[in-house]
């Protein structure tokens, strides 16, 4: 099995282009959201303040009132910091997290397609499983049974393939194999028709 792979920072970009639309998609999203809640929010505050203000003059003069209303004016700005603030860390959590978890997708994927080039080059190698947390682990198990069932029917006819071989070379009994390379033939043949067809 091996030891486990462990994930470099500089590796979590596999599908560059899938792995940062996905994640800027998820930005752009919670950036619109954030705005539009924050602009309601300091609005509301913005509202508060100038009543607190306005209210103010009868009991504290108009100077008073102007003092006070400096001061919420500046607790305002700094609550509109805070929102910044808050908006950018999650920002950037919302990147990291995306590219994480993209990671986890993009990284079967990769996998599976260096597999099925191997496969179409003619090579069955046996499948290297995923990392523990990567994403599409039930189709990732379907792929690695099939590359299996490929694998043993390579298997069985080489196997087969060599025994003819074996009877040509010492003029053994030929014919009793026969039947099963008849039964190869008709199972590649099987294999080669369209779904449509079956």
């Amino acid at each position: 099995m091996g030891t486990p792979q462990r994930r470099k920072i500089r590796n979590y970009l596999i599908d560059r282009k899938v792995q940062l639309s996905v994640t800027l998609v998820m930005l752009a999203l919670s950036s619109l959201l954030t705005a539009v809640l924050g602009f309601f929010w300091y609005a509301e505050i913005r509202n508060a303040s100038d009543v607190i203000r306005i209210n103010a003059i009868s009991l504290l003069g108009t100077a008073g009132a102007d003092r006070l209303g400096q001061e919420l004016a500046a607790a305002d700005h700094r609550r509109l910091l805070i929102l910044i603030g808050f908006a950018v860390v999650l920002g950037l959590l919302i990147a990291a997290y995306g590219i994480v978890m993209t990671h986890r997708i993009a990284g079967p994927l990769f996998k599976i397609n260096r597999h099925m080039n191997d496969i179409a080059e003619g090579r069955l190698q046996k499948v290297w499983g995923l990392r523990k947390g990567d994403q599409l682990q039930a189709f990732f198990g379907t792929f690695e049974r099939m590359n299996n069932a490929l694998r043993e029917g390579v298997e069985a006819d080489v196997k087969l393939l060599n025994e003819v071989i074996a009877a040509v070379e010492s003029e053994g009994d030929l014919p009793g194999l026969i039947p099963e390379l008849q039964a190869v033939v008709a199972r590649k043949t099987e294999s080669l028709r369209d779904a449509a067809s079956r």
